[in-house]
């Protein structure tokens, strides 16, 4: 055999050998070509045997692995007719782990092919389009597909109740989730985020078919033992202490405590809630409270003020849009808010102002929890929780034939009422502490004295505003107060002054009979019941007074 290469001095041997090496060989006349590490003949007597034992395979290209000395080898070969060629590529301590694993373990193929082809598992890819780049033998079968049928296809039009193209967007794994079909749980399903220079590239799916049986045993066990926890839960609820998102509730009046006592009893509860109340009443801390009492309070809140938004954007933002939907849009296409809640809770704040066309398609996301985004021919199943609130009486509007009937029934699986201002003025001395400490937190200011006064003053006059308002008038009395004792005349500056109300003053000084002279203690009265309601935790209780911890050890004593 004619072999067109030349010796290596072995002062170069060490470099050649990890260098890149090219070998072609044709069978027919016997030539013979190697350049780089291929030229040292103890490569080739290391490498040939390999190649001869893959040749006998009958395969047309291929990977192997041979355990050289100094350095493992990769070997990538192909024939082309009576032709062989094969490039050679040594491993060393940078290489990928999957480079390493190749070249360290003799027979890797097999191992990854039994991963790809394996009877009891379906792996599928999909790219970051959510489109099938591959898909084994295995699924293909159980899909009733053909060999290649499904390449290039949206996995959600093939695989039923994908989630791969969430995880594409999400980009958080899922593991071991129970797949079920009919109600029942037959398959365990994993999802993997594949990530290349800090971007999602694709996800692998696997799927587990051995001993659906197991499976199902599994998740009945599963199922009992969530329920024993949420009686658990339920019991235990009786003595457990007040969450912080329920503590920035301020207020102990009766309004209040029933409230309170409601959200409660709502909570853990998967069914739909309308929040009533007048604008500035805090309904969104109710919203929050509800998902933080919830099963779902793992995962974030998901707001959306429908509002605050044109009408043309608000069908976007609520169910999201396919790629090339209109110009100006995302490449990618835009997930939408139902979308975003999946496994959470989705907080409809304003839901009174939604248009009537946007009404009819929110109709029909609640009723099936199946979200379509605009200019998608596919919808998708979502499973969340709605919050919804408002400050407009529905009656009226239903009535005004400006909202829907069937939507109001819908949105109004239990209705909560959220209390004016002018409901529980005796909250006000504990509302005035408050927002002083918090204010004068943001600001390292040294929480100034407030003159007894202040609290009855502020009882008497009228909050259309409600607790939003209050809020403003007091932080912006502390402005030019300039640091000194907060008087009632820091409060005078818009002309306030006389009563808005009969009974205001005689109430007012009913409210804090017990706290004459001075503000010093409702403060102290604040503090001892932040830390009783959070269960003794003194940081969450700064945190949800918005004071520093050692100001509530001053408060505390």
């Amino acid at each position: 055999m004619k072999t067109d290469q030349k010796s290596v001095p072995p002062e170069n041997a060490v470099s050649e050998t990890e260098s890149l090496g090219i070998w072609w060989r044709d069978a027919r006349g016997g030539q013979e070509q190697a350049h780089g590490s291929a030229r040292l003949a103890a490569v080739r007597q290391q490498v040939l045997p390999a190649l001869e034992r893959w040749l006998r395979r009958g395969l047309a290209s291929g990977l192997f692995a041979v355990e050289a000395e100094p350095t493992p080898l990769v070997v990538m070969a192909w024939t082309v007719g009576p032709a062989q060629l094969m490039l050679i590529r040594p491993v060393g301590e940078d290489d990928d782990a999957l480079t390493r694993f190749l070249a360290t373990v003799p027979f890797a193929t097999a191992v990854l092919g039994h991963f790809l082809a394996s009877p009891h598992d379906a792996i599928s890819v999909v790219d970051r389009a959510g489109r099938l780049c591959y898909i084994s033998p295995t699924h293909e079968r159980w899909l009733g597909l053909r060999p290649g049928e499904a390449l290039g296809r949206p996995a959600n039009e093939v695989i039923p109740n994908s989630r791969m193209a969430e995880v594409v967007s999400s980009g958080i794994a899922e593991i071991g989730h129970p797949y079920s079909a009919d109600g029942v749980a037959t398959r365990i399903v994993s999802r993997i985020p594949i990530h290349a220079d800090g971007a999602v590239v694709g996800v692998v799916g696997r799927t587990l078919f051995k001993g659906p049986e197991v499976v199902q045993r599994m998740y009945r066990e599963v199922s009992r033992l969530q329920s024993e926890v949420a009686r658990y839960q339920r019991t235990l609820g009786v003595i457990a202490p007040e969450p912080e998102s329920l503590a920035r509730l301020v207020g102990h009046s009766a309004p209040m405590q029933a409230l309170k006592k409601e959200i409660r009893l709502v909570a853990e509860l998967d069914v739909p809630v309308l929040i009533l109340g007048e604008s500035g009443v805090g309904k969104e801390l109710v919203a929050q409270a509800l998902h933080d009492l919830s099963p779902r309070r793992e995962q974030q809140l998901v707001s959306l003020n429908l509002a605050a938004l044109p009408a043309s954007l608000l069908e976007s933002e609520l169910f999201g849009y396919a790629p090339g939907s209109f110009t100006g849009g995302h490449k990618q296409g835009r997930i939408g808010k139902f979308e975003l809640a999946d496994r959470s809770t989705v907080f409809l704040d304003e839901v009174g102002d939604i248009p009537a066309d946007i009404q009819v398609k929110l109709l029909r996301v609640l009723e099936d929890h199946q979200v379509e985004r605009l200019g998608a021919h596919r919808s998708r199943k979502v499973d969340f929780r709605l919050v919804a609130a408002t400050h407009h009486k529905m009656d009226e509007l239903v009535a005004a034939g400006r909202f829907r009937l069937d939507l109001f029934y819908r949105l109004a699986g239990v209705t909560l009422h959220v209390p004016s201002l002018s409901e529980r003025l005796e909250d006000i001395p504990e509302l005035l502490t408050r927002f002083v400490q918090q204010f004068c937190a943001r600001n390292r200011w040294e929480v100034p004295e407030l003159h007894a006064e202040l609290a009855p003053f502020l009882a008497q006059q009228a909050w259309p505003g409600n607790v939003r308002q209050l809020r403003q008038r007091i932080e912006e009395a502390l402005v030019f107060s300039a640091g000194q004792a907060l008087e009632r005349r820091h409060f005078e500056r818009h002309g306030a002054g006389r009563p808005a109300r009969a009974q205001a003053p005689a109430l007012a000084r009913a409210v804090l009979a017990d706290s004459q002279p001075t503000m010093a203690q409702v403060m102290q009265r604040a503090a001892r019941q932040a830390v009783e309601d959070l269960g003794g935790n003194k940081q969450k209780a700064a945190r949800a007074l918005g004071i520093s911890r050692s100001h509530l050890y001053r408060l505390l004593g």
